[in-house]
């Protein structure tokens, strides 16, 4: 069967078929362009399922919160125009199958579903995929299932707060993970070093050398290290997957996100947990997302 996933950005919609034994198909990818309303992006979303040989079953992945069962983007800063839509209605109306054909998840959650499936995560009974970009995000597979709680939040590791005297979140709290480890993040601590904010040049130099590059990135890496401690005391997890686009320079992190774990860890188990690239890139969330099933109709 072929099956069709899309992952919702605010800037991008990045879409794609696969078989389910694996199979990839077909890529594809096409601004959001939300200044057009609601009505607009779920019209281009049809044409681009219909254009991915839709056979009767999608996914779709979206940040924010989301009412996985209702299939309603709830809160999301990015993509507003669609908060409270009836997002898996409309589109089943325009693709002309019931609501139930289609699946909403959100989007750290759909690209762990993703991850588990076919990338670093495949073999992993527990784990959680954490996403560095603009923010950090968070999918939790437990039991080789997704786990995204009664409230749809579980996961959300962007809003622990590591640090109570750090800078202010988005969401209003002070020293939230996402406000120390997220790409965003690590731009403006760089930029008040004087270290510019080119990440990837960043992370270069620091591969090259000891110097003020691979000082700020351990700093990065070991806040990033304080906030998984956390997951590891409350789920005994042992097994974290780094994707998103900052994901890439786990290497320069990895060391201070070790040091970290060890400093705030409860009992012996630093030397147990692994930090491992996400395999997937960017078609991890549409990957996710063309695996879901409407809760109606999982098993």
């Amino acid at each position: 069967m072929r099956l069709v996933g899309i992952d919702l950005g605010g800037t991008a919609i990045k879409a794609g078929a696969i078989r389910a034994d694996g199979t990839l198909l077909e890529r594809r990818q096409i601004p959001t362009q939300l200044e057009r309303g609601a009505e607009d992006l779920l019209d281009r979303m049809a044409q681009l399922v219909r254009e991915l040989g839709f056979e009767g079953r999608a996914g779709i992945g979206s940040p924010g919160l989301i009412d996985a069962r209702g299939g309603r983007v709830l809160q999301s800063p990015n993509l507003a125009c669609l908060e409270r839509v009836n997002l898996l209605a409309g589109l089943a109306r325009r693709l002309g199958v019931e609501p139930g054909a289609l699946a909403l998840e959100n989007d750290a959650n759909a690209a762990a579903y993703g991850e588990h499936w076919l990338g670093r995560g495949r073999n992993e009974q527990d784990f959680l995929l954490v996403t560095l970009g603009t923010g950090v995000g968070g999918g939790l597979i437990l039991g080789g299932e997704l786990y995204a709680g009664p409230g749809g939040m579980a996961g959300e590791v962007g809003h622990m707060v590591v640090d109570p005297r750090g800078p202010r979140c988005g969401c209003g709290r002070l020293g939230c993970l996402e406000t120390l480890a997220s790409a965003t993040a690590a731009m403006r601590r760089a930029e008040e070093s004087g270290l510019g904010t080119d990440l990837s040049a960043l992370a270069q130099a620091a591969r090259r050398a000891a110097g003020a590059e691979r000082e700020l990135l351990r700093e990065v890496g070991c806040d990033l290290g304080r906030g998984l401690a956390s997951v590891v005391t409350l789920l005994d997890l042992r097994c974290f997957v780094i994707g998103g686009g900052f994901g890439a320079a786990l290497d320069t992190l990895v060391e201070g996100a070790q040091s970290g774990l060890a400093e705030r860890c409860f009992g012996e188990r630093v030397d147990t947990v692994r930090i491992l690239p996400a395999e997937l890139g960017a078609d991890a969330g549409w990957i996710g997302a063309a695996r879901l099933k409407h809760p109606s109709r999982r098993i």
